[in-house]
Formats: C-alpha cells, sequence, structure tokens
C-alpha cells in the first residue's frame, strides 16, 4: 500500500445503507485518538474517500477489493460532515484486536504512564541537551509502571518561539534497545508487549546515562 493508491469505503454514512465512496490513500501512518480518549492508534490510513457518521465499521478495500482497513473518524469540522480527511484503522491492528476478543473476550493495551515530547536537533542546541534525539519526558502519571520504576517528568517548562519544553526530566533516548526519537515509535515497541510485561528504557537524567526496568500496567479506561 502507498499513498496514491486508489481505494473504496462502503457503509451506511448518515443512514444511507450499502453507500460506496471512492478515493485515494492520502497519508499512511497517522495517529488518531482511540474513542476512549486515553488511547492513541496508531498507523491510520488517511483518505479522501468521502466517510460519514454512519462510515465507521465499515471497510476500506484497495483496487483489487481486498480489505486493508476499517473505517473509524473523519477530522473534525465545524459541520460535522466530511472535509476530504478520514481514517480507517489497519487491517493488522483489527486482526490482532479480533483475535483477543476471540481468546480472552477483551482487548488489555499496555500502558507505560508517560507524556513526552519529541526532541528537536535545534533544540537540543538551545536547552544544552545532552542528546540530539530522544524524548523528553513531560508527566508521568501517579501509580503507574513509569512512576513506580521512578522516572522523572520536566519541571521547568522552557519556552521557545511561543512553544513549550518541558526542560529538566528525564530523556528517553532507546527502548528495549531500540532508538525511540518520536512518539509513535515509543509507543509502537510498548504496544507490542501485554499488561505485565517490562520494557527497557535507556535514558539521560542531566547528563548521566541510566537504565530503567519498567513494568507495563493496563491501560486505564478514563483519561488519567
Amino acid at each position: 500500500m502507498q499513498v496514491g493508491d486508489e481505494v473504496i469505503a462502503i457503509g451506511n454514512p448518515l443512514g444511507y445503507d450499502r453507500s460506496v465512496t471512492a478515493g485515494i490513500v492520502s497519508a499512511l501512518g497517522r495517529s488518531i485518538q482511540a474513542p476512549n480518549q486515553v488511547s492513541t492508534i496508531g498507523h491510520a490510513i488517511q483518505t479522501d474517500a468521502a466517510l460519514n457518521h454512519g462510515n465507521s465499521g465499515g471497510p476500506l478495500l484497495n483496487a483489487d477489493g481486498k480489505v486493508i482497513g476499517v473505517n473509524a473518524q473523519i477530522a473534525p469540522s465545524s459541520s460535522g460532515a466530511n472535509i476530504g480527511i478520514g481514517f480507517a484503522i489497519p487491517i493488522n491492528t483489527v486482526r490482532a484486536a479480533a483475535a483477543d476478543l476471540i481468546r480472552h473476550g477483551k482487548v488489555e493495551h499496555s500502558f507505560l504512564g508517560i507524556e513526552a515530547k519529541a526532541i528537536q536537533p535545534q533544540i537540543a542546541n538551545i536547552l544544552h541537551l545532552p542528546v540530539q534525539h530522544g524524548l523528553m519526558v513531560a508527566r508521568v502519571i501517579a501509580g503507574s509502571g513509569a512512576d513506580k520504576a521512578g522516572l522523572v517528568p520536566g519541571k521547568t517548562p522552557v519556552i521557545v518561539a511561543g512553544e513549550s519544553w518541558p526542560a529538566g526530566g528525564d530523556i528517553i533516548v532507546k527502548a528495549d534497545g531500540h532508538p525511540v526519537a518520536t512518539i509513535e515509535r515509543l509507543r509502537d515497541l510498548v504496544g507490542a508487549k501485554k499488561p505485565g510485561d517490562s520494557v527497557k528504557l535507556d535514558i539521560y537524567r542531566n547528563t548521566t546515562k541510566l537504565t530503567v526496568q519498567v513494568k507495563l500496567g493496563r491501560q486505564p479506561a478514563t483519561p488519567p
């Protein structure tokens, strides 16, 4: 699947059942908010095929008629109608969730328990950070695995070009040996694990490099 590929969406938009719309793959690898407002769904497919209320749960197919995703949501607009930006959950993500539902009757997601911000090289230079890439820990959720492991959030917001950066906290550079330069990369690595599993984080605390083992919890049902 590539950007520009033709796609077809099927659903019941606004109550008009078995409706078919067509478009293209506008982008790949988008992140969208899950309905519970807690988790984020990664690798979403963006499409300009017309999606409206009632399309959710319907298939997104490629030109060969193969299901590549499940239509999930549209970008918000003042009218609530489609503005040419819709999103579908990738079929592999749906398959994994369906397998959990069949086996266990529920889907449980692992939870690290932080909010973080990806470092940009120019910010690293301005703030005199020890690394050019990584994740600045902005918040640690009380009672989470990250909290129990002692991760430290930045407590000194620094404004650079109108944007706030959480200075003074831990900087995550690797998870299980894999570099993490983006939130999405860390989310993928954590999301591949189950609650109760552990993840090894390589971090910088000031200029000292440390390794922290974090036992992952269960994602809460409501925003922490």
